[in-house]
């Protein structure tokens, strides 16, 4: 097959040179010294801040407390939402409706409709409620959040979720403004809408138990608590009918479940302890690193190597144990990290007892990292050591691919620039050259251009070059006043006796208007930005993914994120209303009726839009378009009535098939 055999059409090297390497990479230690810096910036910030604190006030003497303390004033409240209770509750949101014995959230909506509770929980309390999840949209959630703030920008929260892909029943929180779903306080539960629930929970202190129906489900604990707050309930894409609520104050004598991410008591840190031990970890981890690139250069040498293996073994051991010590401190109040960092301290003390009996090792050290090829693999799957020496398997495969017996790269950056130009791909698969692929009707020319774009060092300027400045290029894209046999023969134009009519691309839609009007930001290079009509610079600019996308561009076909091929075309009547309803096409089109100066309005327009002057019926069609549009806005009182018709006939044009298209 003259297109190669090949399934795939882009094939991503990694060229080495073929020289051996020199030694393990460096790049660590360079990461490691600067990671040293930064915590030595640190502690000297801390330092300054301790030197410079007010001296500590002498603590008041406490007086001892009654070995009987006072008992906390008892909770209780209980509603059945027979009917609205405005002294109980605050009502938030036009969805409520309280009939048949219960209060119902009636609208599935995101916004904050709630109850919210008008008298203030204990710390410690039991909430025992019956519900029922009537409808929803997505989510379908029904929440129990207490501890509120006034902002709404804490809280700690129940919720069900009867959402399809993962029904479940969750213990999350929020924190300034946002939420954090733990796993931990997570628990797969089938909700059903319309089933009556009954969800009980109990807290005390920063520890929750959850039961639903009866059956314990979740014990947790919270990062912390601030129970000044309020309790609300509601739904969250979804309709719930409260049938029955009570809460009361949880006895002391009541037992709760534990539960297992509890942090493990540990002794507070400072500021300054954690800077020191931060800055102990990175200089160990330095010294680490330096001593195991020691031992990998001793290697080939038995003696040598044994005796810095034993060192670069002991200072690894350190280096855990540093490490281990500097997270205990830091991550005191996550029971993850604690437990963590203690199984690093347990396995550094491990590796020094191996030293001690001659008998220690070092992990090695990666000289490179390869990148992970799929979701299901992880790095551990891949070689942690590289050979000393280079293979030259990249070599060789860099070489193949750009060998002039292997001609596939060459033809596969030919067919892409030539789409580009064109409209059309030589070879209809673009992202397929196998043997599947159907063979091109001009394969001669296809390979022309390869063997050209070889020949000449791989130079794409001057495969560009040399596609715009041919006769073919060059060809008019009309066929008006073609060979009948011709047209006849290949209307496709297979064989290009004519230039292709293409649509302008979307970024090419949205340049124009802002290029046409005069505002459009040339200036090369910077950050990506965030898409929006405000923005004048090249729509290349803007960010581009799955969750953000610019609407404009989107109608008009903007590039699939998820492959880079080839753009689909499409004409459909979205394209015309967003030309002529988009806010950005509006302000566009004010200015560009602004800047047309001279008697002859419709040819200045024509030939600035459109590229070509109006025919005899055009003209008389948009003068007549003007005058009308002119005496509606006089009639109607509007400031400006002849600009505003102006702008009203760019608008129009810019809807023109012509517009749109590269001929």
């Amino acid at each position: 097959n003259p297109l190669g055999s090949s399934c795939c059409a882009t094939v991503a090297v990694e060229v080495d040179n073929g020289d051996p390497p020199t030694g393990p990479s460096a790049e660590p230690v360079g990461y490691t010294k600067a990671a040293v810096g930064t915590a030595k910036r640190e502690l000297d910030k801390a330092k300054q801040l301790a030197a410079n604190a007010p001296p500590e006030k002498p603590k008041p003497q406490i007086e001892p407390k009654p070995k009987t303390p006072a008992p906390a004033p008892k909770f209780s409240m209980h509603d059945d939402f027979s009917k609205r209770n405005d002294q109980l509750w605050e009502v938030v949101g036009k969805g409520w409706k309280f009939e048949k014995g219960a209060a119902h959230q009636a609208t599935a909506t995101r916004d904050a409709e709630r109850l919210t509770l008008r008298r203030k929980l204990p710390r410690d309390f039991e909430l025992t409620c019956r519900y029922t999840h009537t409808g929803g949209s997505i989510y379908r959630s029904v929440t129990f959040r207490f501890d509120v703030s006034t902002d709404r920008k804490y809280a700690n929260y129940v919720y069900t979720s009867a959402h399809p892909p993962g029904p479940k029943l969750h213990v999350a929180y929020t924190r300034g403004g946002t939420s954090t779903y733990p796993p931990d306080g997570l628990v797969a539960q089938p909700i059903v809408i319309g089933k009556p629930y009954t969800l009980r929970l109990a807290v005390r202190d920063r520890l929750v138990n959850v039961w639903l129906d009866d059956k314990f489900q979740i014990a947790y604990t919270l990062p912390d608590r601030k129970s000044d707050g309020r309790l609300e309930l509601s739904g969250f894409d979804a309709t719930v009918a409260f049938d029955d609520i009570q809460i009361k104050s949880l006895p002391a004598d009541v037992k709760l479940a534990d539960s297992k991410n509890a942090a493990p008591d540990v002794k507070p840190a400072t500021s300054l302890e954690i800077s020191e031990a931060k800055l102990t970890a990175a200089e160990a981890k330095l010294a680490a690193l330096e001593t195991m690139f020691a031992a990998e250069q001793a290697r080939g040498d038995a003696a040598a190597f044994k005796a810095a293996e034993q060192r670069a073994a002991r200072a690894e051991a350190d280096s855990l144990k540093a490490e281990g010590e500097y997270e205990l401190k830091a991550f005191a109040k996550d029971g993850k990290k604690v437990n963590a960092a203690r199984a690093k301290i347990a396995n550094g003390a491990k590796k020094l007892a191996a030293v001690e009996q001659g008998k220690g090792s070092f992990t090695p050290l990666r000289a490179a990292k390869k990148a992970l090829e799929t979701p299901a693999h992880n790095e551990g799957q891949y070689p942690t050591v590289y050979p000393a020496t280079s293979t030259g398997r990249r070599t060789a495969l860099a070489r193949w691919v750009t060998s002039p017996k292997n001609p596939l790269t060459a033809r596969v950056a030919v067919n892409h620039v030539w789409l580009r130009h064109f409209g059309e791909p030589l070879v209809e698969s673009v992202d397929d050259f196998g043997l599947r692929a159907k063979p091109p009707v001009q394969q001669l020319l296809l390979d022309h251009l390869a063997a050209d774009f070889m020949a000449h060092g791989w130079s794409f300027r001057r495969l560009h070059r040399l596609i715009v400045t041919s006769r073919t290029y060059q060809l008019s894209s009309s066929t008006a006043g073609a060979d009948a046999k011709t047209l006849a023969a290949d209307a496709s134009n297979h064989f290009y006796w004519r230039m292709n009519t293409r649509r302008m691309e979307a970024q090419v839609v949205r340049d124009s208007l802002l290029q046409l009007a005069g505002v459009l930001d040339v200036k090369l290079g910077g950050p990506s930005l965030n898409p929006g009509d405000a923005v004048r610079r090249r729509s290349l600019y803007f960010k581009h993914s799955r969750d953000q996308q610019d609407k404009l561009l989107k109608m008009f076909n903007d590039a699939d994120h998820l492959q880079c091929y080839r753009r689909t075309e499409s004409i459909v009547p979205q394209q015309a209303l967003a030309l002529s309803n988009s806010k950005l096409a509006i302000d566009m089109a004010g200015q560009i009726a602004g800047r047309i100066k001279g008697d002859d309005f419709v040819g200045g327009v024509f030939e600035l839009l459109l590229g070509r002057t109006p025919d005899s019926a055009e003209r008389r069609e948009c003068e007549t378009a003007l005058t009308e549009l002119v005496a509606a806005a006089t009639a109607a009182k509007k400031a400006n009535p002849v600009q505003r018709a102006r702008r009203g006939l760019v608008l129009a044009l810019l809807n023109h098939n012509d517009f749109v298209s590269v001929r």
